[in-house]
């Protein structure tokens, strides 16, 4: 069985764990002092500890082995999908943080209806996802930003990345024949009522290749969640070669 994780953003010798960390260990995990447990920081700290205090609102704990990874500087998934309604937002942030995605950029593009997020509870998605599937690292969660603003924000954090966006048309290739390489990737993701000639423009121009996933029309959701998971598979390989 593996040891249980938590998520803390400072981790040091007497870490106290407290919230919405602090009500999983104490009210749905029921654990009590002496037991062990995992801590991670979502920077690449990993931590080994045993519950040394609980208290009323809070728990102390006793770091035992703290190990320091670096995160990924290749290879690295970035998507930059359209606002997806409700709670089909908080489907695709969780699903592709398990997966493995790196950044998330949030697209106001031309024909998207859901116009906000909330940070703070797609940050609290994103931990719990990444406690589930054991990963170290968070993914970044961007402000929305219209297409052109996003494009060159993203060329500033990713300056060697391949760009590519879901079509349909005949100038597109399956997104399984394509891959980056060790480059990062950039999967532009449009909304239900797709890009508009402008956007392909845009796009175009910044020699993004058109891929397609399927022959149908999918939802912002299943169209992240897809692409992450085949541009996943392609980086595992390529790391692995």
């Amino acid at each position: 069985m593996r040891t249980l994780r938590f998520y803390c953003p400072e981790i040091n010798q007497n870490t106290v764990l407290a919230d919405s960390q602090f009500h999983h260990l104490t009210k749905v995990l029921r654990l009590q002092n002496g037991a062990a447990v995992e801590l991670f920081d979502g920077k690449g700290t990993l931590a080994k500890a045993i519950i040394k205090k609980i208290e009323k609102k809070e728990a102390t704990l006793l770091i035992l082995d703290t190990k320091k990874f670096s995160p990924p500087e290749k290879s690295r998934i970035i998507i930059a999908p359209s606002i997806a309604k409700g709670e089909r937002f908080d489907l695709l942030v969780a699903k592709c943080t398990e997966l493995g995605v790196d950044a998330i950029y949030p697209v106001l593009y031309d024909r998207t209806i859901k116009q906000t997020i909330q940070p703070k509870r797609l940050d609290m998605i994103a931990i719990e996802s990444a406690k589930q599937c054991h990963r170290l690292f968070l993914p970044t969660i961007s402000e929305p930003l219209k297409l052109p603003q996003a494009i060159e924000k993203i060329k500033i954090d990713h300056p060697n990345a391949k760009f590519i966006f879901g079509s349909l048309t005949h100038g597109s290739i399956s997104i399984l024949n394509f891959n980056p390489g060790e480059n990062d990737c950039v999967a532009f993701i449009g909304p239900e009522g797709g890009l508009t000639d402008d956007e392909e423009k845009i796009l175009n121009t910044s020699n993004a290749q058109p891929v397609s996933l399927t022959d149908t029309v999918l939802r912002i959701e299943t169209a992240a969640i897809a692409a992450v998971s085949i541009l996943t598979i392609h980086r595992n390989f390529q790391l692995k070669a």
